[in-house]
């Protein structure tokens, strides 16, 4: 059984995580598109929704080809890409030095291959302090060990990913020296309004004999009652995606802001659990 995990390599998400434990909660991890509507409105809405209780801010970086997400995120990629304010596809690095300055909360930067690797964005991101955690979503377990290693992101975490399709072999290989597990409630695109959440406790408890890393859950986490579900399953943190990018898209936003103070207010731990 693996336990190198369990410490974050990143001090910020150390702290929140120690603020959150102390105070007997869980993480409430919040995505949002960079950059949509606009990064002007994309900068006031990170502010916000970590004002009304977001511990890490995960933060999107728009694509043009976000395969891995569901329609309604989709939408939001196009809403970035298409303000005029990107520079070849990509916000301007002023938008990430703005970003940090605002918000008082991690930064973890969610990206593809080809926007965030490939293109060398997240090595200026780490090298400048601008994120403290990188969430790959198509990069192969290899490359994601190798991107750990690099000394740019030694202060960064890169995020792992398991879910309940694997098998013991798999989960304790692609747990192994991880400080972070994102956990998958089920396989497919995010936001998939069809999809029906396997059993949240078998999938932690899954994950957990191979590693004491951290262990958050996600995908299909759209209600208050789903986050409370994942906290009482045993995961250390619910990340929520659609549900606030889709009230960034209709420009609800006293709607998206009680709903995460709400979601927050969840997140307490019972006594004993």
């Amino acid at each position: 059984m693996n336990r190198a995990g369990g410490t974050f390599v990143n001090e910020f998400n150390n702290e929140t995580w120690r603020a959150a434990s102390a105070a007997g909660e869980a993480l409430l991890i919040g995505y949002v598109v960079g950059g949509d509507p606009d990064p002007e409105r994309s900068l006031d809405i990170a502010e916000g929704i970590v004002a009304a209780g977001v511990d890490i801010l995960e933060i999107g970086v728009p694509s043009a080809r976000p395969k891995l997400d569901g329609e309604i995120i989709r939408r939001g990629h196009r809403r970035a890409l298409q303000s005029g304010h990107a520079v070849d596809g990509q916000l301007p690095m002023s938008y990430w030095r703005r970003l940090r300055e605002r918000v008082n909360a991690p930064i973890w930067a969610m990206g593809y291959r080809k926007e965030l690797i490939d293109a060398g964005l997240y090595r200026e991101l780490a090298e400048n302090g601008l994120i403290d955690g990188l969430v790959l979503p198509d990069c192969a377990l290899d490359v994601q060990r190798a991107i750990a290693a690099e000394p740019a992101c030694r202060h960064v975490d890169v995020i792992r990913f398991a879910n309940s399709g694997m098998n013991d072999e798999q989960l304790a290989e692609a747990t192994d020296g991880a400080t972070v597990v994102y956990a998958q409630t089920y396989r497919g695109s995010t936001g998939d309004p069809m999809a029906q959440l396997g059993n949240l406790q078998t999938l932690c408890a899954g994950v957990r004999r191979h590693t004491g890393a951290l262990v958050v859950a996600g995908f299909g986490l759209r209600s208050v009652k789903k986050v409370r579900e994942a906290v009482e399953s045993g995961f250390d943190g619910a990340v929520v995606g659609t549900a606030l990018v889709a009230r960034c898209e209709s420009g609800e936003l006293d709607y998206l802001y009680r709903l995460i103070a709400d979601m927050k207010l969840e997140t307490k731990r019972k006594v004993g659990v």
